[in-house]
């Protein structure tokens, strides 16, 4: 039996997209244990997706470069230690976080048994596989929600959702009059880049052709987003545009408290399989996502208003970060992917917007 009030530690993921998969789980873990201390501990860039929300009460950074290298490891275990944590629920699969968690004295860990780390683990979770011994797809939302079932939460919610915090909802509003937005004229953002690597990547000229598209066909304002390590592809797509973009990041920096603000402003995403899909269905934008090397079995998110466009490639999806294949077949899961393909679902995601918002 678990006491209703204690001291619970939470792993976040690495990746954006995983963090905002995990609020389901978050927001169960906080109903159940309302009266606990819950602290997270992960990457400053994913922290900043949660901080100001109510799901937890702080933060701990992790501010090493991973790895097991003993010395950080020592550093980050004694922070932890200082919380005096009865429980930590690691959502990483790594053996470091296991391993951490353990230097720090925490007595219930809680998570996969993955990379070779169950005899760490008081409750381990077996993740399912098939009978050639690789993994089966498992949306991670449900993946997540199973560890909560573990302590005792009824985690079994889908909707995922993200704090606004009213100075970065205020700083949306300033930079979008600034810019010029219309309020009457629908406001699209295009994602072209995608920090796993360039097998996720629909052509540069392709987002341009959608959002040009939209411009002239719906009066659509046009936000072309990029994450710092990611503007070279940004700056692609708006040289190639006709229709010069309301806001470009490709020339300026952006942060997850202005993307929260200014998604939670938009009609519609289009994006690839990255983690700005995931911020937009936890700010409710409408969301296309264009789908190559990634499997969607893994990110089933049941969400009414997004829409997945994929062909049928025989070598996808390889889970590859780059295209392996040389001549005709180099990454044709993404360049078999027409404009018109990804255009319509964008259109059809308008409408219902608009219909929606007529009710």
């Amino acid at each position: 039996m678990i006491p209703r009030q204690c001291n619970i530690l939470i792993w976040l993921p690495n990746w954006i997209g995983d963090v905002v998969m995990a609020t389901p789980l978050l927001a169960a873990l906080r109903k159940q244990y309302e009266h606990s201390l819950i602290r997270c501990v992960g990457k400053p860039a994913v922290m900043n997706l949660l901080s100001g929300g109510p799901l937890t009460e702080g933060f701990i950074a992790d501010e090493t470069s991973g790895g097991l290298k003993l010395p950080a490891m020592l550093r980050l275990s004694r922070r932890i230690a200082e919380g005096n944590f009865d429980i930590a629920v690691l959502l990483p699969n790594s053996f470091r976080s296991a391993a951490i968690a353990r230097l720090a004295g925490v007595r219930r860990i809680v998570g996969y048994s993955r990379d070779a780390r169950g005899w760490l683990l008081s409750d381990r979770l077996s993740p399912k596989k098939n009978d050639a011994g690789g993994y089966i797809p498992v949306p991670m939302i449900e993946y997540y929600n199973a560890i909560g079932r573990v302590l005792g939460a009824d985690a079994t919610g889908i909707g995922m959702h993200l704090p606004l915090s009213d100075s970065d909802d205020r700083q949306a509003g300033l930079e979008l009059e600034s810019a010029g937005h219309d309020q009457s004229r629908p406001l699209v953002m295009l994602n072209p880049g995608a920090a796993f690597g360039s097998s996720k990547l629909w052509p540069a000229e392709s987002f341009a052709a959608v959002g040009d598209l939209l411009t002239q066909r719906h009066g659509a304002q046009i936000i072309v987003n990029a994450a710092p390590s990611e503007q070279a592809i940004a700056a692609r797509v708006t040289a190639a545009m006709k229709c010069r973009p309301l806001m470009d990041f490709s020339t300026r920096t952006n942060t997850l408290g202005l993307l929260k603000g200014l998604l939670a402003r938009c009609s519609l995403l289009i994006t690839n399989d990255t983690g700005a899909r995931h911020v937009g269905v936890a700010m409710g934008s409408a969301v296309v996502t264009v789908f190559g090397s990634t499997d969607p079995a893994w990110t089933t998110l049941d969400y009414p208003l997004e829409r997945i466009v994929r062909t049928a490639s025989p070598c996808a999806p390889c889970q590859k970060k780059i295209c392996r294949l040389s001549g005709p077949g180099h990454h044709q899961c993404m360049r078999s992917i027409s404009v018109d393909e990804v255009l319509s679902a964008g259109e059809e995601l308008l409408r219902q917007v608009a219909e929606g918002r007529k009710q």
